[in-house]
């Protein structure tokens, strides 16, 4: 998967009424890089990442991940890994049943469970595999949720974190993303300006904005 690139050119699209944008309306993360997008409140951040999901539609741009363009395609078929804000784990599940929660309606259970110790030993979360969310620590939630996210996608071809005020740091999901999956783009996309500055030097960042710049 060398040579991965998330790209996204004059993407503007609808919150809450108002024309938002990205500035500058060129964003790019090579693989092996980090990028952050910076949204005034959660809520803004939110619509953000619907829009790269593929579960809001932009008004304008393009969206592409290694020179394909994804704007069109529905959620399931743009290989965008999620980890939401504070890992979002089931907990009534175990780490286990949180990590195989993506692929159980679509895959044999032998394959499901294959898949998920995987992606548990690249990610180093073997030792957890029958805790519950709450005996662990809120770094090792977000490993949990990382190995979630990559183990819904076969082949992953982006990674957005999000970060938000209130939850926990986002750094742990970086980190372990870049670790153990170094030939994939990282967006953060964060509402929270004084956090995401002690990320290990991010590559690149964007700001959301009012489009029509009133």
């Amino acid at each position: 998967m060398a040579g991965l690139q998330l790209q996204l050119d004059g993407l503007s699209w609808e919150h809450d009424g108002d024309h938002r944008a990205l500035k500058p309306d060129q964003l790019i993360v090579e693989a092996g890089e980090t990028a952050v997008v910076l949204a005034g409140d959660a809520a803004d951040a939110g619509t953000f990442t619907d829009v790269l999901l593929g579960q809001a539609w932009p008004l304008r741009g393009r969206i592409r991940i290694a020179g394909s363009e994804i704007t069109s395609l529905p959620t399931e078929d743009r290989g965008i890994a999620l980890v939401p804000a504070g890992g979002g784990l089931f907990p009534h599940l175990t780490v286990e049943q949180n990590i195989g929660f993506g692929t159980r309606r679509h895959r044999r259970d032998g394959f499901q469970r294959g898949r998920v110790n995987y992606v548990a030993g690249r990610l180093s979360l073997q030792g957890f595999l029958g805790w519950r969310p709450y005996e662990l620590s809120p770094d090792e939630r977000l490993r949990v949720a990382l190995a979630r996210a990559m183990c819904r996608w076969h082949a992953a071809r982006a990674v957005v974190i999000e970060d938000r005020a209130g939850y926990t740091p986002c750094h742990a999901a970086v980190s372990e993303s870049l670790k153990a999956y170094p030939d994939l783009p990282v967006l953060v996309v964060s509402d929270d300006r004084h956090r995401v500055e002690t990320l290990r030097a991010p590559n690149r960042s964007w700001e959301v904005v009012d489009a029509d710049g009133s």
